[in-house]
């Protein structure tokens, strides 16, 4: 089955398809969906409709088609969503080594979608980058991961929630809650929150000429240029889907941090993913939630 929203907080399973896999095609069996919580939520609001739901999948090979040469078992990263089976070219799924465990694996669609918006803006090791609105999200958190392990180590965090601020300082940046940080004190800047006011409180943190990232898709409203942008000249980008995901989970197996799996701290069945995204409508909230598809769970 494949969850979708057809009105505001109104969902419905469809069939997912189970016909034979055609030459090139892989037929895949859900282990794991996780949700990116602000995206999902806005369409789960205000749309458009109707929609399928999620796109961090990880999944077991269970038929290919031929001339595929996947093994039936083997573990892929997908963008199937929340859905128990699908159907895939085989060039778009990413096969996991049997070392990586299952939750640091579902971190590498949004980690190359995270670490397209950081080529995007190009932080240098001795700049200094501020990961905002949200700032400990899903979205925040694997920004860091991927700044701080690549050698950018002046990374500090905007987040109003304090246990999302003690993750933050594990994932290896400073954390602050809204309201301690200067102005003008950052030469990069990462926004997650698809807020306006968490986008304008960005800007006015950055110096003069300073870059700034949107990484959040689904915003909350418009996003609004303050007089900040064009007092302090500054550049804002957009990075929205990823460019190769295959190549950042190369490098995402070679840099496995057991950490990663904190990212989603809550687990629920299919059964309850509507009430999970009513309840994910008031904060605190969690940084994403993991759908298990495990044994005896209608897919």
């Amino acid at each position: 089955m494949r969850l979708t929203v057809t009105a505001p907080l109104t969902f419905a399973w469809e069939e997912a398809p189970t016909r034979e896999p055609a030459p090139g095609e892989v037929r895949t069996r859900t282990r794991l969906s996780a949700l990116s919580v602000a995206s999902e939520l806005a369409v789960v609001l205000h749309g458009p409709f109707p929609a399928r739901l999620g796109y961090q999948t990880l999944g077991t090979v269970e038929v290919v088609g031929e001339g595929v040469t996947l093994r039936p078992g083997t573990r892929v990263v997908t963008t199937l969503g929340h859905a128990g089976a699908g159907l895939h070219r085989a060039e778009r799924l990413v096969p996991v080594p049997p070392e990586v465990p299952d939750r640091v694996a579902l971190a590498a669609i949004l980690g190359e979608e995270t670490h397209k918006g950081v080529r995007r803006v190009s932080p240098q090791p001795g700049e200094r980058v501020l990961v905002a609105g949200a700032g400990a999200g899903l979205l925040g958190l694997l920004t860091v991961f991927n700044l701080t392990r690549r050698g950018v180590r002046d990374v500090t965090v905007l987040e109003p929630d304090p246990a999302r601020r003690a993750l933050a300082l594990a994932f290896g940046a400073v954390a602050c809650a809204p309201g301690e940080l200067p102005h003008d004190a950052f030469d990069v800047g990462f926004e997650c929150s698809a807020a306006p006011a968490g986008f304008a409180e960005l800007l006015a943190h950055l110096r003069p000429r300073g870059r700034a990232c949107v990484l959040s898709d689904g915003n909350w409203g418009a996003l609004v240029l303050p007089p900040a942008f064009h007092a302090r000249e500054l550049s804002v980008v957009a990075s929205s889907d990823g460019e190769d995901y295959g190549a950042y989970a190369a490098w995402l197996w070679r840099h496995a941090d057991p950490l990663l799996e904190r990212l989603y701290p809550v687990t629920v069945t299919p059964a309850d993913l509507p009430t999970t995204y009513a309840r994910l409508r008031g904060t605190p909230r969690p940084v994403s939630v993991v759908v298990d598809w495990g044994e005896g769970q209608d897919a």
